[in-house]
């Protein structure tokens, strides 16, 4: 296994993270509307007691309040729907109307459960009954007010993902350009001003006219710098 293919798989290919992170957000939406769909089964009942009170199955009431709840949580699940379809199309679902629908919603789940509870058709108050009627309720609330950041997130962390550039991968990828070469390279590769390489170019033509090879006193008589800075321009010269 070559490093370049060890390095991937380090980082990770963008593609696959992406998919990794759509599938989580799957599984977590569904356990969220299971869980969802639990609260509210259990918050039909108080709906029905709150509606239904004293009612026997001879009355026609008294099999409508059963529809009652189902009717206002297909309202929710239907606008939560809508708001996780325009989030993971990276459209803003947050609107006053909204919140107020979903708070209308779920606050008349909780009145009526609440009511029910702590006004039973028939037997004493249950104060464990009174618990679940008024947390269950707020709990569907809460989760009906978490599922679209859920989405948000899941949706920012796989776009995150799928920018993500493996920026070591890509430098070994990138191909190595060559530098340009010139008659003088080395003083362009030091960055010298364009008069001092024209200077040395017109001593070195007169150096090998001479014969010789080029000493750092040469360069210093060519373009006046430090000793050292002439010793390596012969350095780099010697290497053209």
């Amino acid at each position: 296994m070559d490093e370049s293919h060890q390095l991937h798989q380090l980082t990770g290919d963008p593609q696959l993270n992406a998919v990794r992170v759509d599938r989580f957000r799957a599984s977590v939406t569904r356990c969220m509307w299971a869980f969802l769909a639990a609260g509210l089964g259990f918050t039909t009942t108080g709906v029905h007691d709150f509606l239904a009170g004293h009612l026997t199955p001879a009355d026609p009431m008294w099999w409508g309040a059963w529809l009652v709840e189902p009717a206002l949580a297909g309202i929710l699940i239907t606008l939560l729907r809508w708001e996780a379809e325009m989030i993971s199309r990276g459209i803003s679902a947050a609107h006053q109307t909204v919140t107020r629908l979903k708070r209308v919603l779920l606050g008349a789940t909780l009145v009526t459960n609440v009511w029910s509870s702590v006004r039973p058709p028939s037997g004493p108050i249950n104060h464990g009954m009174v618990f679940l009627h008024v947390v269950i309720p707020l709990v569907v609330y809460l989760i009906a007010e978490v599922m679209p950041i859920i989405q948000q997130r899941c949706t920012a962390a796989r776009d995150q993902a799928l920018n993500a550039v493996p920026t070591q991968a890509a430098d070994q990828q990138r191909p190595e350009v060559p530098e340009p070469k010139s008659a003088v390279s080395a003083p362009i590769r030091l960055r010298l001003p364009a008069p001092m390489i024209e200077a040395l170019r017109v001593k070195r033509d007169q150096v090998d006219a001479l014969g010789r090879e080029l000493t750092a006193q040469d360069v210093q008589d060519a373009v006046k710098v430090a000793p050292d800075y002439a010793a390596r321009i012969v350095r780099e010269l010697a290497t053209t």
